[in-house]
């Protein structure tokens, strides 16, 4: 995962999202499209949306200490949140914005909307290319790049209004593509809430069966039992595991360890934790899963 990268891709969508924006609301206001200042709403909320993402990366990448030694990775698991419930709000925006139009038509005025709806989608398309190439990396450019596509399909709604418009005078096109549009948003923010909440929870990652890697650990030879096994997530992609392991023989315990770390790469984790045990060890207080005081027997 190249962060820097990710930084200088950030950088420049900013730069061309925020600058647009304002260029965007201007026509949206000369127009009278609501269909225009919705996109306009889109960019700008997008521009806060990578800004986030990029203070975010910048204090990622400088955080060091020792008090941080997980780095301060959860950052971007938190804009990504943030970024979400800006979807969200988004959408309940527009909804309500359309709904005023469908109770009281305006004019507004096409072939102007239309040039205007066009460019800013030439600019959506290629800010959505440089994000696309890193948004599997990373929770918070994935969010990012949801925000520039809700402001793609603004952008498409917004010309296929202006036609409309220019075409035959149909200005409830207007509204009723921007309704289209915060339909669309829906799914993405809510795929970004979820996804961040899982991480922040410490849920299990959805692609890992926790039940298939506990079989897998008793299969390693010398290991006969396993418990207070958990695993989860510092940002997407970046997993841990921890694990109690008893084993019949503490001395091949290098060798069980470098098994058990063999079973771990295959599910993905690369970050592993295992506390190796003697058979009828005394599993300590803290143990969630143990009563206190009571001896572990496999």
């Amino acid at each position: 995962m190249d962060r820097r990268e990710s930084l200088k891709v950030l950088s420049l969508s900013f730069l061309l999202v925020f600058g647009f924006a304002f260029v965007e609301l201007i026509g949206g206001f000369l127009t009278n499209s609501l269909a225009l200042l919705s996109d306009a709403g889109h960019m700008l909320t997008d521009s806060v949306s990578l800004l986030i993402a990029l203070v975010t990366q910048l204090v990622v990448l400088r955080a060091r200490g020792k008090n941080m030694t997980y780095g301060l990775y959860r950052l971007e698991v938190l804009a990504a949140l943030v970024n979400g419930l800006f979807l969200l709000g988004l959408v309940g925006y527009i909804a309500y914005e359309a709904v005023q139009r469908f109770i009281r038509p305006e004019p507004v005025k096409g072939p102007q909307m239309l040039i205007i709806a066009i460019v800013g989608l030439l600019i959506n398309l290629a800010v959505g290319y440089m994000l696309f190439k890193r948004s599997g990396e990373n929770i918070n450019v994935k969010a990012a790049f949801l925000h520039v596509v809700t402001d793609t399909l603004g952008s498409v709604s917004a010309i296929l209004a202006g036609l409309a418009i220019t075409l035959w005078g149909f200005y409830l096109a207007d509204p009723i593509l921007s309704i289209a549009v915060a339909l669309l948003i829906l799914p993405g923010a809510y795929a970004v809430i979820r996804d961040s909440l899982r991480v922040l929870l410490e849920l299990v990652p959805a692609y890992i069966d926790t039940e298939e890697i506990e079989r897998e650990i008793r299969k390693v030879r010398g290991v006969t039992d396993v418990h207070d096994l958990h695993v989860w997530s510092i940002t997407p992609g970046d997993v841990v595991l921890t694990a109690h392991v008893v084993v019949s023989d503490v001395e091949a315990c290098n060798d069980i360890l470098t098994d058990i770390k063999g079973v771990a790469l295959r599910f993905g984790i690369e970050h592993t934790t295992i506390q190796i045990e003697r058979e009828g060890f005394s599993c300590p207080p803290s143990c969630p899963l143990l009563k206190r005081g009571r001896t572990y027997t496999p």
